[in-house]
Formats: C-alpha cells, structure tokens, sequence
C-alpha cells in the first residue's frame, strides 16, 4: 500500500447519498394524481412501478409538459379533468438503473453520458433509492 492511497478517504457510494424515501407512482395512475403527490410532497422524480418491479420513471419536467400538450388538445376542459384522463405509463421514460455500492462518480458519468436527471437505485431487483444530479453534486464538490 503506498502512503499516498492510505490518506484518501474512500469515495461514497451511491447507497450513501441515495434518497430512500420514495414517492412512487403505478402504471395506471393518472397525471392528476402525480400533479397532486408533485405539490404535496414536493419531489421532482417519482420511480413508476408495475406491482413490485420499477416500470420507468417520471418527472417533473415530464409532468409539466403533458399538462401543457394536454390542455392545448382539449382548451375546453379544466386543468383538473384534463389531467385526470392521462395515463402515467403513456408519459414515463425508461429508467437508468445503478447498484448501491457503485461510487458516486460512476453514478455521475452516467448521468453524464446519458443526460438523465436521476437514477434508480436497485439491489438484487429490488428498488431501494434514488440519486439526483443534486444529491451528486453536493458530495462531488466536497472534494
């Protein structure tokens, strides 16, 4: 071991910085309700499940412009019921998947590479965070 390594701190882990507490929507939920959980709990990516296994994912921005798209298709109607006639799984994105024990800066390159705002944390199948560009960010600028 060369003395330089022994006085690194090790870098952290995405299972470190991930959020564990979750909003999650389901495949046949509506825009209303993720309109709905987007003001009551303030997040901006909510993981889409199809039962137990992550479907894709959906955020903010996503929301946003569907409720535009779905406003100007149908000008008549209020916001509330235009938002009650679309479907989730007709707006979500494929979701990019990361490990827990994979380093931040990994977790990083990939979102670089991929643009993509978060990912999805899964362990054996089984989603247990997620990790935004913010969550990286704060640690990476602590070097």
């Amino acid at each position: 071991m060369n003395s330089a390594s022994a006085t690194e701190t090790p870098e952290k882990t995405v299972g470190e910085v991930m959020t564990i507490h979750l909003v999650t929507l389901r495949l046949d939920d509506t825009l209303r309700l993720a309109d709905d959980m987007l003001n009551l709990a303030h997040v901006r990516h909510f993981p889409v499940m199809d039962g137990d296994k992550p479907a894709g994912i959906i955020n903010q921005d996503d929301l946003l412009h569907a409720s535009m798209a779905a406003l100007v298709r149908q000008p008549k109607r209020t916001l509330r019921k235009v938002l009650g006639t679309v479907a989730i799984k007709d707006l979500m994105k494929p979701a990019t998947i990361i490990a827990s024990d994979a380093s931040i800066h990994d977790a990083a390159e990939i979102m670089v590479e991929r643009s993509v705002e978060c990912l999805l944390v899964l362990d054996d199948g089984k989603l247990v965070g997620l990790v935004t560009r913010t969550d990286l960010l704060r640690e990476l600028s602590k070097r």
